[in-house]
């Protein structure tokens, strides 16, 4: 290994434990705290990843992009990931000054006008989601125009409206206090996804965020130890899925499921790189490709723009014929310097594309923005509150939940494909709706002495 990698690779874990050290010593961490998932994302992506990359040889996406970093770039890449950490944690730390405070009063039972509340919600949720099981039954079907998928026969909302189905089981293990009879609707949920094999990251998305609802509930501030065993099945799931979409259609077809072939006399190096050397978390990866590529190759930055694809994603490409195809104005293609389809660019990469060093910076501190609201969504007030405020800060922690899963969606994803995807807003929708239906109930007076 090249002595300069070597070093890199140091500083690089150096870095996070030092940032996930300050962190921890700021006493802002928990389970509620974006910057948590963000340090868990970095961990795998620009942590992890580089390590399997260059101990293990893991090379699987350089060779699907066409394209083999030099050291020089691997150390830019490397330094790009943690000086976008290190801007992203100050941020954080500075904007969303809050310590975690779990009022002291207990939590009262629902009354009968918010269970009515929730219980409109899903009667008015459900004919949408059986609608968008419907359709989508036999896949979707699109194609790829420049690197980007577009719907050919369907409409992206109706495609993910099923997706409302998250937390409106979550809100129903509020309600009904976790209790035991929820395992089936939500091993049904998990048993359609995987039937269904794509958006497979919808799975742990529900983990997520029942996980998440769960600690609210019980007043704990980390995941039990429950939900790590959990998660390990998920994420062998997850793995599943990703090499054969199928798994579970042709389990129950008769025909054999293979999710990795190995040769005969493979080494147990060999096995590990190709049952885990895949896309799912090769950001870093990305990412250098494209501090490579721009703007040295581009001799362009984007400055941005892609972000306007925030105004015409939302519109469906069956009302407007002519919608561009990405963003509105795009000052050049990735593709067009190596093979970039259906790869990622992270928060990092997004903001080296929109301006070197300065992009990246700006990007990162405009990520946090949210924690700004954070103070107000999460329960930090001392003293006794009352329990109508205890349920308000119940469905602020469950949207707050959901938008911190669909940030770091976001983050793994492209930008200006993904932001703006339905499963996002159906899923923050959700909760939104039960909310306006139930604030006249949270408002009453007799509600909040």
């Amino acid at each position: 290994m090249d002595p300069l990698i070597e070093l890199a690779l140091a500083s690089q874990v150096l870095v996070f434990f030092m940032v996930a050290a300050v962190y921890l010593a700021a006493r802002q961490a928990s389970l509620f705290h974006p910057l948590t998932w963000y340090l868990a994302f970095h961990g795998i992506v620009f942590v992890l990843r580089p390590l399997l990359v260059f101990v293990l040889n893991f090379d699987a996406q350089f060779t699907y992009m066409e394209f083999y970093p030099s050291p020089e770039i691997s150390v830019l890449a490397l330094a790009a990931s943690s000086t976008g950490l290190v801007v992203i944690t100050g941020v954080c730390l500075a904007c969303g000054r809050a310590r975690l405070q779990f009022p002291k009063a207990p939590l009262s039972a629902f009354s009968r006008e918010e269970i009515r509340g929730l219980l409109l919600t899903t009667l008015l949720f459900l004919p949408a989601v059986a609608f968008s099981i419907f359709t989508t039954r036999n896949g979707i079907e699109g194609e790829r125009i420049g690197g980007v998928y577009v719907n050919t026969n369907s409409v992206g909302y109706l495609n993910d409206a099923q997706f409302a189905l998250m937390p409106l089981l979550c809100a129903w293990l509020v309600v009904t206090r976790f209790h035991w009879l929820n395992v089936g609707p939500s091993l049904l949920y998990v048993g359609y996804r995987t039937w269904f094999g794509w958006s497979r990251w919808t799975i742990l998305l529900f983990l997520v965020l029942a996980v998440a609802v769960y600690c609210w509930h019980q007043r704990i501030r980390w995941m039990p130890l429950w939900s790590v065993f959990v998660a390990v099945p998920c994420l062998l799931l997850f793995n599943l899925l990703g090499h054969n979409r199928d798994a579970l259609k042709s389990y129950l077809q008769g025909i054999p499921v293979h999710s990795v072939d190995f040769s005969p006399g493979m080494t147990t190096e060999g096995r590990i790189k190709k049952r885990f050397d895949g896309p799912d978390f090769a950001n870093f990866d990305s990412l250098a490709f494209i501090v490579a590529m721009v703007p040295a190759r581009t001799e362009t930055y984007t400055y941005g723009t892609q972000y306007l694809q925030l105004f015409t994603e939302p519109v469906p490409r069956k009302l407007w014929k002519g919608k561009p195809v990405g963003a509105p104005i795009s000052l050049f293609n990735l593709n067009s310097y190596g093979n970039f389809t259906g790869l990622t660019n992270s928060l990092c990469g997004d903001g080296w594309m929109s301006g070197g060093w300065i992009g990246l910076v700006v990007t990162m501190v405009l990520e946090t923005r949210s924690q700004q609201d954070r103070r107000a969504l999460l329960p930090h007030r001392p003293g006794n509150a009352p329990p109508v405020v205890q349920r308000r800060q119940y469905f602020d922690c469950q949207i707050h939940a959901l938008e911190l899963a669909a940030l770091n969606r976001v983050g793994h994803c492209q930008l200006g494909a993904r932001a703006t995807t339905g499963s996002q807003l159906y899923s923050v929708a959700a909760p939104r709706s039960s909310y306006s239906c139930n604030s006249f109930a949270w408002d009453s007076p007799e509600r909040t002495h």
